[in-house]
């Protein structure tokens, strides 16, 4: 018998439209896989969408799950999906490549190469940079076609080759700290961007701010220690921690910013 799932029932708790879209694609591979006995992966997910996928895959007894970047930290992971009684996946969906190069270039670099091949962003993992040492995970569905086509990054010509692991660099961040009255986003922002509190609302308010990957559009939204803030056009920055408080009650906040 097919076995066909209630959407609206497992996606009631999610209202941001372009995490519904990626959670109906889980949510047809969960089906696929209790129909078919087979095992699936998905595309690479955030954070948050690695969260929200969870919240799902954890109502299904007969359905187990595990998730994969091809490291530990790493940030952007792809699920793993198939019938419970296999304990674990057999199948690896990850394929690392590498190159060196002496000039230096950046992630978007990267990233806009691989674009530019007609590659989704979806099928791309994180990308690593250690001194003149470049890594990337892609898919393994389109690992033949980027190993034969990726040749050039920006204006230098690379030669790329399959790893079967990558050294990952110790992060780096830029530290600063911050006297501010309020641990809302509006007044944190303001006080991390210098900007008035009116811009840093608009900036809210036009959904340019994701705390935790997830967009947050109220202004009054009380940040915690260890939150990520990501800003269109301005880049992250991690809520560390609350150091102390003044002499007037202001919070003594340290912001860590990746370099």
């Amino acid at each position: 018998m097919v076995k066909k799932l209630n959407r609206e029932n497992l996606l009631n708790h999610i209202d941001d439209n372009e995490k519904l879209l990626e959670m109906k694609k889980i949510i047809d591979k969960i089906e696929i896989v209790l129909n078919d006995y087979v095992e699936l992966s998905t595309d690479f997910l955030d954070p948050y969408e690695v969260y929200l996928a969870k919240s799902i895959l954890n109502r299904f007894e007969d359905i187990s799950y595990s998730v994969d970047g091809g490291y530990e930290e790493s940030e952007r992971k792809i699920i793993y999906i198939y019938q419970s009684y296999l304990y674990e996946n057999t199948i690896n969906d990850l394929v690392a490549f590498q190159f060196n190069l002496e000039n230096k270039i950046s992630h978007k670099d990267i990233l806009g190469s691989l674009l530019g091949l007609g590659i989704e962003r979806r099928k791309i993992g994180d990308i690593i940079i250690s001194n003149n040492v470049y890594s990337f995970f892609v898919k393994r569905e389109l690992s033949d076609f980027i190993e034969f086509n990726f040749k050039k990054v920006n204006k230098y010509n690379v030669k790329l080759e399959r790893v079967n692991s990558v050294d990952i660099p110790e992060k780096d961040y830029e530290i600063n700290k911050l006297i501010i009255s309020s641990l809302r986003l509006d007044t944190f922002l303001s006080n991390l961007l210098r900007m008035s509190r009116a811009n840093a609302q608009e900036l809210i308010k036009q959904e340019k701010v994701k705390v935790n990957f997830k967009s947050e559009n109220k202004s009054s939204y009380i940040l915690e220690e260890g939150d990520l803030l990501s800003i269109r056009k301005f880049g992250r920055f991690i809520f560390s921690e609350i150091e102390g408080t003044t002499k007037k009650d202001n919070y003594i906040v340290k912001i860590k910013i990746p370099k």
